[in-house]
């Protein structure tokens, strides 16, 4: 099975005041830390912008920048475009599939997405489950839900959730995902200047 990554970059940040793709973080941004980390257990990594206009920062090597295909749509549309391109484009067949998360979520763990992999057998996504909320924008999807994404997209459906709840999907619960991650920082993602500093702060974990 082939595993891309799509990181959605689409947002306008408001409650962050500024680009989260441009977040300084550790020597690199917020994106591009995103983009090195999937790129050592997905290929390709696509960056999905919500137009050509949004600029974004300098990205690995390698890295696939594409448009979302309804801009300021929400993320559904942006997934349906990134599996497009991985169907059209890379020649990803029905059962392949791809991480998805967003540009805010500073610690992908390739072991962890990996792990999360290994749970599509007989399904069609598989998605974190905390605190009885899916959690969509960490979650693996096969090339073929694809279908589905568009049909919600054509009955005016916006929400990365509904793809969740159209398919047949497995949840992990978080005794299951602290199997995988036990303190669960690969959920972690920064949405405001507070949430940002914690992250830098558990990032200073990581320096030997």
């Amino acid at each position: 099975m082939q595993l891309a990554a799509l990181i959605l970059t689409g947002g306008r940040s408001k409650r962050m005041g500024r680009p989260k793709e441009f977040l300084p973080f550790c020597g690199d941004t917020l994106l591009g830390r995103t983009a090195g980390s999937l790129q050592r257990c997905c290929d390709p990594v696509l960056v999905i912008r919500r137009n050509g206009k949004q600029e974004l920062p300098a990205l690995p090597a390698n890295t696939v920048v594409i448009e979302d295909e309804l801009h300021d749509t929400g993320p559904l549309a942006a997934v349906a475009a990134g599996l497009r391109h991985l169907r059209d484009a890379r020649g990803f067949g029905p059962d392949d599939a791809a991480f998805v998360t967003g540009c805010d979520s500073p610690f992908p763990d390739p072991r962890a997405v990996r792990a999360i992999a290994n749970h599509l057998d007989g399904v069609d996504a598989v998605v974190p489950l905390i605190d009885d909320t899916l959690q969509p924008l960490c979650a693996i999807y096969r090339a073929g839900t694809l279908q589905a994404a568009d049909d919600l997209l054509s009955c005016g459906v916006t929400a990365l959730r509904s793809l969740a709840e159209k398919v047949r999907t497995r949840t992990l619960d978080e005794v299951e995902l602290r199997g995988l991650d036990v303190a669960l920082r690969f959920l972690i993602n920064v949405n405001t200047a507070a949430e940002y500093a914690r992250a830098l702060t558990e990032a200073e974990r990581d320096i030997p």
